[in-house]
C-alpha cells in the first residue's frame, strides 16, 4: 500500500466519531494519510476545499456534479451506504475516471425499521401519542392486527429477505415481487414470487425495496398505485422516487392508503409543511433506517473494505451507472 494516498471523509455524522478509532482508524492509515471532518452536511465550496488534492474519499452524502467536477486527483470514491446512485451520478464520475464503490451492510437493521414502520403504521402509533400527549384519550381508534395479513415485497434483495422471517414471525403471509424470479430461489425462501400489478392488488400491506435506477424511477406510478386493495399500508424504506409521492398523498388523503409509514422523500431533509405532514395517517422518519451504532460499524467497515481492494489493484464493489 502506498503512504503517498490521501484519503478524506469531508461529510462524516458526529456518531461516526466513535467508529473511526483502533483497528479501524488503524486499516486507513495503512493506506495512507486519513482526514475526517464530522458535522452537518458542508457546503459544495466547503467539501471541495476539505477534499484538496486528496486521492481516496469517503462520503455518507455524496457529491452534486460541481463537487465531482472538481475532483481533479481522486480515484476513488468509497461511498457509506446504500443507493449511491441517489447521491452521485455515476455516469459524470466514470467519465473523470472515479471509480464509486458502495457498501451492502445493514439488511437486518432496515428490515427492523421496516417492521418498526409497518407496526407503528398498523396500531396508529404516532397519532395515539401525539393525542394523549395533548391530553386527548384516543381509545375508540382501532389499528389492526398483522397476523393473517398478505405483506407484499417490492424487490426482494437483502433487505426484503431479512423482512421474511420477521413478517413470518407475526403470522404474515408474504409474496413477493423481483425483477428475477426463478424457482430455486422461490424454493430456498418458501416465498410466491408473482407478478407486480396482482401483488399490489392482492396485498393488504405493500413494502418497497428496490435500488433507484433507470427502470425503477417512477415505476410505481398513479395508475398502479390505484389498483392496489382499497385500505392497503404502504411501507417505504427504499427509495421515494421509485413511487409517485404526488399521488400517494391523494390516495392517503382519501383513505384509499389507509396509512403509511415512510423514511425517504423525494427531497430530503423534507420541506416544513410538505403534504405528508398534514396526514394524521403516516408515520415519518427521515431517513434513518439504516442508523444504528452496530449498522453504521458494519457499513463503515465494508467501506474500509473498498478502499484496500482498490488499492491492492482488485476493486470490488464497484457501482455502475449502466
Amino acid at each position: 500500500m502506498s503512504q503517498d494516498n490521501h484519503i478524506v471523509y469531508p461529510d462524516a455524522e458526529e456518531n461516526l466519531s466513535s467508529v473511526f478509532i483502533g483497528e479501524r482508524l488503524a486499516r486507513l492509515e495503512n493506506l495512507g494519510k486519513f482526514s475526517v471532518y464530522y458535522g452537518e452536511r458542508p457546503s459544495t465550496a466547503a467539501c471541495i476545499e476539505r477534499i484538496g488534492n486528496a486521492n481516496a474519499v469517503l462520503s455518507g452524502w455524496g457529491f452534486n456534479n460541481e463537487v465531482l467536477g472538481a475532483l481533479n486527483s481522486v480515484e476513488i470514491v468509497s461511498f457509506v451506504g446504500l443507493g449511491v446512485s441517489t447521491f452521485i451520478d455515476l455516469k459524470k464520475a466514470a467519465q473523470q475516471g472515479i471509480t464509486v464503490t458502495h457498501t451492502l451492510s445493514a439488511a437486518e437493521t432496515i428490515a427492523e425499521h421496516t417492521m418498526a414502520l409497518m407496526l407503528a403504521a398498523a396500531r396508529h402509533i404516532a397519532r395515539l401519542d401525539r393525542d394523549t400527549r395533548a391530553g386527548r384519550w384516543n381509545a375508540g381508534l382501532q389499528g389492526f392486527d398483522l397476523r393473517g395479513k398478505t405483506l407484499g415485497l417490492v424487490g426482494f434483495g437483502p433487505v426484503a429477505q431479512a423482512i421474511l422471517p420477521l413478517a413470518k414471525a407475526f403470522g404474515m403471509r408474504v409474496i413477493a415481487w423481483t425483477k428475477n424470479p426463478d424457482t430455486e430461489r422461490a424454493e430456498r425462501y418458501s416465498i410466491k414470487f408473482q407478478q407486480l400489478d396482482d401483488l399490489l392488488a392482492e396485498s393488504d400491506l405493500l413494502s418497497f425495496h428496490l435500488p433507484l435506477t433507470p427502470d425503477t424511477e417512477g415505476m410505481i406510478t398513479a395508475k398502479r398505485l390505484g389498483k392496489t386493495k382499497p385500505g392497503v399500508v404502504i411501507v417505504n424504506t427504499a427509495r421515494a422516487q421509485i413511487l409517485d409521492e404526488a399521488a400517494l398523498v391523494e390516495l392517503l388523503a382519501s383513505g384509499h392508503v389507509a396509512a403509511a409509514g415512510i423514511d425517504v422523500f423525494n427531497e430530503e431533509p423534507l420541506a416544513r409543511g410538505h403534504p405528508f405532514t398534514r396526514l394524521e395517517n403516516v408515520v415519518l422518519t427521515p431517513h434513518v433506517a439504516y442508523n444504528t451504532p452496530e449498522a453504521s460499524a458494519a457499513i463503515i467497515d465494508m467501506a474500509i473494505d473498498n478502499l484496500e481492494a482498490f488499492f491492492s489493484g482488485n476493486p470490488a464493489n464497484v457501482a455502475s451507472y449502466s
